[in-house]
This record gives C-alpha cells, structure tokens and sequence, in this order.
C-alpha cells in the first residue's frame, strides 16, 4: 500500500513539475510525512532528490522544444546559493512542528499565486539585477529549510526581473530547481541516513516518468486552467498540514 501511495504521489509530484514548472514540493512534503511517516527533516530532505530529479528529467525533455534557457536557470540558481545555506542552517533550530506550519502557510501562498496571479509578459526594459538577488536568495532559504524548489516564485521573478519570455520561463525554472535541490540535498548530509531508500527511490521513479512523460505537452495545454486546478489540490493538502500540526 505504501508503494501505492508513492507512486501516486510521484506521478503527481512529476505531473505537476513537467506541466506548471512549479510546485512539485508542495505536494511531495506533506506526503511524505502523512504515507510514508517521515519527520519534517527526512520529508524536507528526501524532497530534494525526488523533486530535483523530476525538475532535471523535464529540464531535459523540454530542451528539444526551446523552451528552456539552461544559462538563466544556473545563474538565478547561483544567486541564490547565500541563502540555500542559511535556510540549511536555520533547518537544524527550527522545531519540526513550526517547519510543517511554515510550509503549510508557504502553500496557502503558492496556491494563490497560482490561482489567482496572472504572469504579465515581460517589458524591454533591462533586467533588474537587484532585484532578482533578493528574490534567488529568498528561494534559497525556502529550499534550504523546506526542501523545495521554489518554481512558484521562480517563474514570476525570471519574467518580473529577468525579462524572461512567459513561455520559457517554465522550463527554465526547472533548470534552477535543480540545482537547488542538489544543493540543498549537498548541504543536508547529516540527514541523509534520515531517509528511507526504496520508497524515496518508487516516489521518485515514478516523479521522473510522469516529468517525462507530460513535459512535452505542456507548452500545448491551458497553462491558466492548469494552475488553477493544482491550486485547489494545494490548497486541500495547505489546510490538512495545518490541522495536523496545530491540533
């Protein structure tokens, strides 16, 4: 049954990452602490290789179709390294009940963001350089702390500041997810023997297959629609963290 489960939930982690270019973490967290059992520190940890190993499969997959600027993504990774540092520091303070509560309120956010928040094309005006630093460092220390890749702030930021084309900015927000997960994941050695092997391998096998498989179609569904019905599951997942972490 708990095979079941991480299959599901890999497909959905894959699905959402290969179609939206974000939020694949958001789903992946919960998850692994409610089936699998894990405490927030394997769950968070365990995050990184499953959703930075479907954001490289659809990095990957995407690279044929031209909407992937590998350069942009490195480099608003490599921003962002300050503060995946500190977010890996502040991971080993934080009581792991406050974790789940933060990231519970963090999804309350991302499904807004993704519900309600349209991404304008970008002006030719320069990119703003100042502005993406606060915005890669802020992502870092969301991946630092909570294991995610934070692709529901990167997109809106590569087009805001970056001046990214909307239809690129979802693929190369896979690029930078995945070099924060291998860098988050890096950083969180003294977890590492936290985390359970063979179902962490299932999950992530079947994040990857799903990246895969729906990637290519993305740029040919309703990118609007499809935020918006990921939000709603977000949402669902953001209230039931909450309650069982505050009750």
């Amino acid at each position: 049954m708990t095979i079941l489960f991480g299959l599901i939930l890999g497909a959905l982690v894959g699905g959402v990452l290969g179609l939206v270019g974000a939020g694949g973490a958001i789903l992946a967290v919960p998850g692994l602490v409610a089936v699998l059992g894990l405490s927030a520190t394997a769950a968070t940890t365990s995050s990184t290789i499953i959703v930075g190993s479907a954001a490289l499969a659809g990095a990957l997959r995407r690279r044929n179709t031209g909407t992937v600027d590998v350069k942009v993504g490195l480099t608003f990774s490599a921003v962002g390294v300050i503060g995946t540092f500190i977010g890996t520091l502040l991971l080993k303070v934080i009581p792991e009940n406050v974790i789940l509560i933060a990231f519970a309120i963090l999804m309350f956010g991302a499904g807004y963001a993704m519900c309600c928040r349209d991404n304008p094309e970008p002006t030719t005006t320069k990119p703003k350089w100042h502005l993406v630093i606060i915005a890669a460092t802020f992502v870092g220390i969301l991946t630092g702390l909570l294991g995610i890749g934070g692709g529901f702030l990167i997109v809106p930021a590569l087009i805001l500041f970056l001046k990214v084309p909307t239809k690129i900015a979802a693929g190369t927000s896979l690029v930078a997810i995945t070099a924060n997960s291998i860098l988050a994941f890096g950083l969180r050695y003294e977890f590492w023997d936290q985390i359970p092997g063979a179902e962490v391998a299932v999950f992530t096998i079947s994040a990857i297959s799903a990246s895969l498989i729906l990637s290519p179609i993305a740029g040919k569904l309703n990118a609007k629609v499809l935020q918006k019905s990921f939000s709603v599951m977000i949402f669902v997942v953001a209230i039931y963290t909450l309650i069982t972490n505050l009750v």
